[in-house]
């Protein structure tokens, strides 16, 4: 029985992450296709069937995630960022533990 669960990438973007934003790999994919890293990101995810909710408080950006549906990722593209993969988190691992040793230790005063 197939339980048909989709899945949704929490902060797609890596929560605006400046190193994967900036990574030379993922900026030539998005050169040649004349968009945006983040574009590439996004399309990424939809190409692969997940859910994406891009969080933005900058007009000029929620216009700009919205713009993904005008290209497609060769599967060159999708081989070259599947390999960008190497495990890690922005925010929360999947055992709910908080990556960053301050956020841990806040997390701690808040939650008992």
């Amino acid at each position: 029985m197939a339980l048909q669960i989709l899945h949704e990438a929490w902060g797609p973007l890596g929560q605006g992450n400046k190193a994967l934003l900036e990574h030379p790999e993922l900026k030539r994919i998005a050169d040649y296709h004349r968009k945006t890293v983040a574009q590439v990101i996004l399309r990424w995810h939809l190409e692969r069937g997940i859910i994406v909710i891009p969080k933005s408080s900058s007009p000029k950006r929620m216009k700009e995630n919205s713009q993904i549906f005008d290209f497609e990722l060769s599967s060159d593209d999708i081989l070259q960022i599947n390999q960008l993969n190497v495990g890690k988190r922005y925010s929360v691992k999947p055992t709910g533990y908080m990556i960053h040793p301050i956020y841990h230790k806040l997390m701690k005063l808040f939650i008992k």
